[in-house]
């Protein structure tokens, strides 16, 4: 009766309380697969980049997401039982309108084609402004600071750290081979400018569009770790149709791309800023455009 008793007080989980773990176990599993079903529907059926699927550059399909979305969102806030889930579903409702505006096209105007670098450049800007203002504006409306999406100082000084750090090696390894071109820091001087937009208006737009209006949203439901992987798998898989890659470069490619998120993901929650993940993520586009530069000249 003495071990019987002795084991009951070792044991970690009793009675209501293992009951409750696996609640909460199975409750996140079905919460992600959730999560990364919406996340999908929006940036991978939805991604205005490529036309795997009949959806891809379909405003008609966005606009009915992002209603559902918005609908499901001010029915979840007026339940008392899902009424958590309201902040997530707006979340979703922002990213699918703002994938809207940019497969409409508003503000190609500004594309420019006198060269190929100022075409890709004018084009990401022109996502930029069509992802970044419908988030920041959404946001607002909802009541919410710019904070909530991590457009905050947070902790600046761990944050700038690995960011500058980490943008430094990519950088180094983008001009010294590692992408299987002979790049010299003479030919590639008259490209920086250009390509310092590019990189930064990509990682910002992304940071906000693929992770910042959803990592605080999932952490109640997910905790960081797995709220971050959610979000990075989704930023893998949009990446399925990448047209600067070949098909058999296809699932290393979506690999190499989730891990990128992961890492930009968890920085951004652990300093509670966007600054040292999208130092990090524009880094790694450095390996990305300077390749695809150097085959358009």
């Amino acid at each position: 009766a003495a071990a019987d008793s002795l084991e009951e007080r070792q044991s970690p989980l009793q009675g209501s309380d293992t009951e409750k773990f696996s609640k909460s176990s199975s409750s996140r599993l079905s919460n992600s697969l959730l999560f990364l079903l919406c996340g999908l529907a929006v940036f991978l059926f939805g991604s205005p980049y490529f036309t795997i699927f009949p959806t891809n550059k379909n405003p008609y399909y966005l606009f009915a997401l992002a209603i559902v979305f918005l609908i499901g969102a001010f029915f979840l806030r007026r339940s008392n039982r899902f009424r958590q889930y309201q902040p997530v579903a707006y979340a979703f409702f922002i990213a699918s309108f703002a994938n809207l505006i940019l497969t409409l096209g508003l503000f190609n105007f500004l594309i420019q084609r006198e060269t190929a670098l100022q075409e890709v450049v004018t084009d990401k800007l022109a996502q930029f402004l069509a992802i970044v203002l419908p988030i920041i504006i959404l946001t607002k409306i909802a009541g919410n600071d710019l904070g909530s999406i991590f457009i905050k100082r947070g902790n600046l000084r761990a944050g700038l750290t690995f960011g500058l750090v980490s943008f430094g090696l990519f950088a180094l390894l983008a001009l010294t081979g590692v992408t299987g071109l002979d790049i010299t820091l003479k030919a590639i001087m008259p490209a920086v400018p250009g390509i310092l937009i590019f990189v930064f208006a990509n990682s910002i737009m992304e940071g906000l569009w693929f992770r910042a209006i959803f990592l605080k949203r999932f952490e109640p439901f997910l905790a960081v770790l797995l709220s971050v992987l959610v979000t990075s798998l989704v930023f893998g898989l949009a990446h399925f149709g990448a047209t600067y890659v070949s098909a058999a470069e296809i699932a290393s490619w979506v690999a190499i791309v989730s891990a990128v998120g992961f890492v930009a993901g968890y920085v951004m929650l652990k300093t509670e800023s966007i600054w040292g993940s999208v130092l990090f993520h524009a880094g790694a586009d450095l390996l990305v455009i300077i390749p695809i530069l150097e085959s358009l000249s």
